[in-house]
């Protein structure tokens, strides 16, 4: 069984990134360092990894710290290099969004039932962001056709959210807001599941909607949010109260889950 919180393919990249690529990670090697600290949190903290890919970044990051200054500039850059093609596959920063998308969608091209319907959400998540809309919307139809198949499973409910999220940005990049406000609605929908009962929802496209006047179906889709979130403490109330007195909600870190 995957993790709950993170879904991670389990092979790395194939080699011969281009050189240009090699450069790019040179170049990120402080951005690379600090996604190490992160890493080695979740290291520290035993959370489970059954593709053993964290295991393997903490390895690269411990390579990368040991050649830091050092005198052999071609093995850091390799570190980096294989670093840098990891976090792509564990669609981790600093990793670009189209980086990102061709490693996981190269992973996903050989799986199907179950492990798919894992790989979905991330796909059709990073597809939005690395501008492909017309992929993005694809991976998200795919996702909401074969969630009924999987109503037990415990991304079942990520699989509802995000499928209509994606659904919803791509609608309003289009300009279609009618279309983005009841995607809106739809992905509210959703009975939960591990990470959104915790964490609570993306709400990007909540934002973007009220931005433009869409108050009453983001006052509707945070209503429904209140039957899955229950550890929000308060910040839902919090929020439909300043959307409903002429404000926009400080969202914090539910822009970024």
């Amino acid at each position: 069984m995957k993790s709950l919180a993170f879904y991670l393919p389990a092979t790395l990249l194939a080699a011969g990134i281009a050189h240009g690529q090699q450069n790019q990670a040179i170049d990120l090697i402080p951005a690379l360092k600090k996604q190490c600290g992160f890493i080695k949190m979740v290291l520290d903290r035993q959370r489970p990894d059954t593709e053993g890919s964290y295991k393997a970044a903490g390895t690269l990051c411990a390579h990368l710290e040991a050649r830091a200054g050092s005198s052999d500039a071609d093995a850091e850059a390799r570190t980096a290099r294989d670093l840098y093609q990891l976090l792509a596959r564990m669609n981790l920063q600093p990793a670009t969004a189209a980086d990102r998308f061709s490693a996981l969608e190269s992973a996903a091209s050989a799986e199907d039932g179950v492990e798919r319907f894992y790989a979905l959400v991330g796909l059709a998540k990073v597809a939005f962001e690395a501008g492909s809309l017309d992929k993005a919307t694809a991976y998200s139809q795919e996702l909401l056709q074969i969630a009924p198949q999987f109503p037990k499973d415990w991304n079942y409910g990520n699989a509802i959210y995000y499928g209509h999220f994606v659904l919803g940005r791509v609608a309003l990049r289009r300009g279609n807001t009618m279309e983005a406000a009841g995607q809106l609605v739809a992905a509210g929908t959703t009975p939960g599941s591990p990470q959104l009962n915790s964490f609570g929802p993306n709400v990007t496209l909540a934002q973007d909607l009220l931005a433009q006047g869409q108050t009453q179906p983001v006052l509707e889709y945070l209503a429904e949010c209140k039957s899955f979130w229950k550890l929000n403490r308060g910040k839902l109330d919090e929020w439909i109260g300043t959307i409903r007195a002429g404000g926009t909600p400080d969202f914090g870190a539910n822009l970024n889950y």
